[in-house]
């Protein structure tokens, strides 16, 4: 598991899902938060699907590796400036974030380097979780989380002020 195939398990669940990924297609180009709000439905519930179907298949290495990936994802984005713009409390950011990473890797590129690119008050909350619960289905234990890096919301202490 490296990136490229991180962001293809993204890619590939929205493909098997046309009208919704028209939807995101949409949203991406528009930048509008209405269209934004309604992908996130479907992304919570649908794309997720179709993401644990994909990491229901993959060696417990691989997952783990998935896992350490979307934990640097979401830690990377965990910074004041897009907070700024996608609002929420510490578990409501982390949902956002999951939002952002959800969306695939052109839209949590853009966020990264323009967060006035992120949309307020959308949520993907699954999207953070989804590989932990596969792993726990799949091999009948807890994953250890945060072990390089910790998804909770102010825990990237280079992305926010100490003020």
């Amino acid at each position: 598991m490296n990136e490229q195939r991180f962001w293809k398990i993204i890619e590939t669940a929205w493909q098997n899902l046309p009208l919704l990924d028209e939807l995101r297609q949409q949203a991406l180009q528009s930048n509008e938060a209405s269209l934004f709000e309604g992908v996130s439905f479907g992304l919570n519930d649908e794309v997720v699907e179709e993401m644990e179907s994909q990491l229901e298949k993959l060696t417990e290495q691989e997952l783990t590796a998935f896992n350490h990936i979307m934990e640097e994802k979401l830690y990377t984005i965990d910074r004041e400036e897009i907070h700024k713009y996608t609002d929420g409390s510490d578990d409501g950011f982390l949902y956002c974030r999951g939002f952002i990473v959800g969306m695939g890797e052109q839209y949590y590129n853009e966020v990264n380097e323009n967060p006035a690119r992120a949309t307020m008050d959308v949520e993907a909350e699954s999207v953070c979780f989804i590989g932990y619960d596969v792993y726990e289905k799949r091999f009948g234990k807890e994953f250890e989380r945060n072990t390089t890096y910790n998804i909770e919301s102010c825990s990237n202490a280079n992305g926010w002020s100490s003020e």
